[in-house]
């Protein structure tokens, strides 16, 4: 019988952090509700069966499975059941490359600048060809050694995995790896409000845009993506709107910049989706 649900985190860089996770995750545990992570996240699936959404798409994610989140794609982890998994997730901020000076971003440019929602999974037949699960198991086998000579490779090996990952994006192959379900016509409306987020996006709007009803709008939402059209524009407008504090806006400047015009309301979706108050948000990122 395998333990409950365990993350070991290694975080002693601030560049990049590494989690080990292993147990069995419990199915009401599982984050429920869309968000994405301010740094570029590599997750590779050593043991378990899972399905992830991101955007508008669902991915079976099998053993042996790389899956690559950008920063800013909204996703969330799907189960219907309790799951066994293991596996290593790298969490990269881009000013890992800073550091060695002049453009080090050409590779990391190429895996954060790929199309939302497209190309998230290398399969593991992929992931074993080019080897990309030796590298991770000795990203794991570093972090777990703070010597200072073990955190310098961990560094080099990270940079290694980011730009061999960037190579196979270069070549287009990601494209071919679709998701389990997609569907064309609400990638095209979620690419329109991700670049239109800031207008005021109704279902009226979305009906006229792309000829269909209201009705079905909604219900492909709610099939492709877990949200309604209202609510994934909130969703998106949030999180950039964490971004904008993060670059030094006031609260109010960053409510106003990404669409809200009620901050009282902006307020009350914040708490609501956040569990904490911009401020709170605002003092976390002090320490």
């Amino acid at each position: 019988m395998h333990n409950k649900y365990k993350k070991e985190c290694y975080d002693s860089n601030p560049h990049f952090k590494v989690h080990y996770s292993h147990g069995i995750r419990k199915y009401d545990s599982i984050l429920n509700h869309l968000h994405y992570d301010k740094d570029l996240v590599i997750e590779y699936f050593r043991k378990g069966t899972t399905a992830k959404r991101i955007e508008g798409n669902i991915y079976s994610i099998n053993e042996g499975d790389i899956v690559i989140n950008t920063p800013a794609e909204l996703h969330v982890p799907l189960s219907t059941e309790d799951c066994y998994i293991e596996k290593i997730s790298i969490h990269v901020s881009e000013s890992l490359l800073s550091v060695f000076g002049g453009d080090q971003t050409v590779f990391w440019g190429k895996i954060v600048n790929k199309e939302k929602g497209i190309g998230n999974v290398i399969i593991s037949d992929i992931v074993k060809e080019l080897g990309l699960d030796n590298e991770l198991d000795q990203c794991l086998r570093y972090a777990q050694d703070s010597s200072v000579e073990s955190q310098v490779l961990l560094s080099c090996k990270i940079i290694e995995l980011l730009a061999e990952i960037s190579k196979f994006i270069e070549k287009d192959t990601i494209k071919d790896l679709s998701p389990t379900s997609s569907n064309k016509t609400i990638n095209k409306m979620i690419d329109y409000i991700n670049r239109h987020y800031i207008e005021d996006i109704t279902l009226d709007t979305l009906a006229e845009r792309f000829h269909f009803s209201k009705y079905y709008i909604s219900h492909l939402f709610k099939d492709y993506v877990g949200v309604s059209p209202y609510d994934y524009l909130i969703i998106r407008r949030l999180y950039m709107c964490n971004d904008l504090i993060r670059g030094k806006h006031t609260i109010k400047e960053a409510c106003f910049l990404v669409g809200f015009h009620n901050y009282s309301n902006f307020y009350r979706l914040y708490k609501k989706h956040f569990k904490i108050t911009p401020q709170q948000f605002k003092e976390q990122l002090k320490t």
